[in-house]
């Protein structure tokens, strides 16, 4: 892993401990690093989707997936 750095962001409590709940997690640190790599994970997918848009053929699309 590359270099690692402390963020301090002001949140507030009631907040924080909606997410954790939600997203089952014990640590703030784990919680940040899910959303992190949630967001990192959304961005790739958009890039993909970009980078192939107009390649499918009308008869490569099943009605199925409309």
């Amino acid at each position: 892993m590359a270099g690692r750095k402390a963020v301090s962001v002001r949140v507030s409590e009631s907040r924080l401990q909606r997410l954790m709940r939600a997203r089952k997690v014990k640590s703030q640190s784990d919680l940040i690093n899910t959303l992190l790599a949630e967001e990192e994970e959304r961005l790739k997918s958009h890039r993909a989707l970009r980078e192939t848009e107009g390649t499918a053929k009308p008869s490569e699309i099943h009605d199925r997936l409309l």
